[in-house]
C-alpha cells in the first residue's frame, strides 16, 4: 500500500497534502484562500474528494499563503489536531488606521490578528492544538507514525533561532503606543517569518530513500544549520520559499541532493526566477516542477515508486 502525496496549485503559496492508507490525511499548508480558475484551494480539493474532516494540519510559519487557505478550512470542516508555531499572544485592540500610512505594518498587523482568529476557531471546535515546540528536539520530533510511514518535524527544534518570535515579543512589550520602533517591529516581523519557518520530512520505513522533503520557506542559512544535526538528501524536495535566490540556492542543493525538485508559485509569477533556475539546473540533473504550471482540474503523475505516489495539481 502507498502514500498519496499531492501538491496543489494554489498559485503563489504552498498547501501540500498526505493520505495515508488507512485514510490518515494530513494538510501541511493552505495557500492564501485565494479563488480563481487558475489556482486551487485545498477546501476544495476536500469538496472534490468527499472530505469532511482533516486528521492533521500543520502551519509552517503565519504569512497569509500558508495560513489564509487554513482559516478557510476550520470555519466549515473539522480538524482533529493541529501544529501551530506559536502559542497565543495578546494582541491590544489597536485600530487599524495607526497602521495606514505603512502597508507592510498594516499587513503583517492583519496577518497576526488571522492567526489569533484562526487559533480561537480551533478552541471552538475542540481540535487538539499542538505547538511545534512539543516536537524540539529529536526523541520528541515525530508527529505521527502509522501504516510504516513517518512524519518528522525536522526544524526548528528547542534552541534553534527564531528571530520572528523575537520580534514579535519586542512588538508586544511596546505595542500599546505605537512609535516609528514599532512599526519597524512589524516589518521586520514579515521579512523574519521564513527563517522561523518549519521543516517536515515524510519516509516510508520499508524504503527510507523514497521521502519527502517539506521544506515551508526556511532560507539558507537554516538549511545550514539543520544539515549540521542530520543528513537531508531527500528524494523529492518541496523547495522553500517559492523558489527564490535567499532559499533556492547551489549550497542547499549540494546539502539536499534531490532527484526531483517541487516549487510552489504560480507560472505568470515566476518570470522573475527563470534566470536564477537556469543557473541551478547546470548544478543538478532534478527536474523541476512549478506547482502552477497544472492548468485547473488536471494533474501530474510526478512519481510512482513502491511507497510513495506523488502528484502535482488539482
Amino acid at each position: 500500500m502507498k502514500a498519496n502525496v499531492q501538491f496543489l496549485n494554489v498559485g503563489w503559496g504552498d498547501s501540500h497534502i498526505i493520505q495515508l492508507p488507512s485514510g490518515l490525511i494530513t494538510l501541511i499548508d493552505g495557500g492564501d484562500g485565494a479563488l480563481s480558475d487558475e489556482q486551487d484551494h485545498p477546501l476544495n480539493w476536500m469538496e472534490r474528494n468527499g472530505i469532511d474532516q482533516l486528521d492533521w494540519m500543520i502551519l509552517t510559519h503565519i504569512h497569509e499563503d500558508h495560513l489564509n487557505g487554513l482559516v478557510d478550512i476550520v470555519k466549515c470542516k473539522k480538524v482533529d489536531a493541529v501544529i501551530l508555531p506559536y502559542q497565543p499572544f495578546n494582541l491590544a485592540n489597536l485600530d487599524e488606521v495607526k497602521f495606514s500610512g505603512n502597508e507592510t505594518a498594516l499587513r503583517v498587523f492583519n496577518m497576526l490578528k488571522s492567526y489569533l482568529t484562526f487559533i480561537s476557531l480551533l478552541e471552538k471546535q475542540g481540535t487538539k492544538i499542538k505547538w511545534r515546540s512539543e516536537y524540539g528536539a529529536q526523541e520528541k520530533s515525530i508527529v505521527w507514525s502509522e501504516d510504516g510511514f513517518v512524519l518528522t518535524h525536522m526544524y526548528p527544534w528547542i534552541g534553534d533561532p527564531l528571530p520572528a518570535y523575537d520580534t514579535l515579543q519586542e512588538f508586544l512589550e511596546g505595542q500599546e503606543s505605537i512609535s516609528n520602533k514599532e512599526i519597524a517591529d512589524l516589518e521586520r516581523l514579515f521579512k523574519e517569518s521564513n527563517d522561523d519557518s518549519s521543516v517536515y520530512r515524510l519516509s516510508a520505513d520499508s524504503n527510507p530513500t523514497e521521502n519527502i522533503l517539506f521544506g515551508g520557506d526556511q532560507l539558507e542559512e537554516g538549511w545550514k544549520l539543520l544539515s549540521s544535526r542530520t543528513p537531508l538528501k531527500s528524494l523529492i524536495w518541496k523547495v522553500s520559499h517559492h523558489g527564490m535566490e535567499d532559499a533556492f540556492t547551489k549550497e542547499v542543493l549540494e546539502l539536499i541532493q534531490p532527484e526531483c525538485c517541487v516549487i510552489p508559485i504560480s507560472a505568470d509569477r515566476s518570470a522573475f526566477l527563470l534566470p536564477h533556475w537556469d543557473e541551478l539546473r547546470l548544478l543538478t540533473d532534478a527536474p523541476f516542477y512549478l506547482t502552477g504550471s497544472i492548468q485547473n482540474g488536471d494533474s501530474f503523475q510526478l512519481f510512482e515508486g513502491e511507497t510513495l505516489n506523488v502528484q502535482i495539481g488539482y
